[in-house]
């Protein structure tokens, strides 16, 4: 139930990280199954959940990690390949880049995005326009 929950946390679907991990869907469903009546995960597939940044910590004990920024950046990230759905290339594009970060360079990356969209926001919407250039 806790690898669900960390799943659902990253927003990834059962089958991307069936994908990430190397398994079927159904044996991810396994894994997830409430009330320790599905399959324990295996050790190496632990490894794997924390380089996609999964507190497994918690998934096993039930208590979140102090240091999960720390375990993520150490153990390094997974590529998922997700449905692209109605991304333009250009979303796609800066969505890969962004999962490249590292936490906290992707708290900097929300913070320059949100900063971004105010000051777009107090236009309504309508692109800012440039005052026009002085001739000389």
């Amino acid at each position: 139930m806790r690898l669900k929950e960390e799943r659902t946390r990253l927003g990834l679907s059962q089958t991307a990280l069936a994908k990430a991990l190397g398994v079927t869907k159904w044996t991810v469903i396994n894994y997830e199954r409430p009330g320790g009546r599905g399959t324990p995960i295996p050790a190496d597939l632990l490894s794997a959940c924390a380089r996609l940044g999964m507190d497994v910590q918690y998934i096993l004990t039930g208590v979140h990690s102090a240091n999960l920024n720390r375990v993520a950046e150490e153990a390094g990230t997974y590529r998922i390949e997700q449905p692209a759905g109605a991304l333009s290339p250009e979303e796609l594009k800066l969505l890969e880049q962004y999962r490249r970060l590292k936490p906290r360079q992707r708290s900097h990356a929300q913070t320059i995005v949100a900063a971004l969209a105010t000051v777009e926001g107090a236009g309504k919407g309508k692109p800012a326009r440039r005052k026009p250039r002085a001739r000389r």
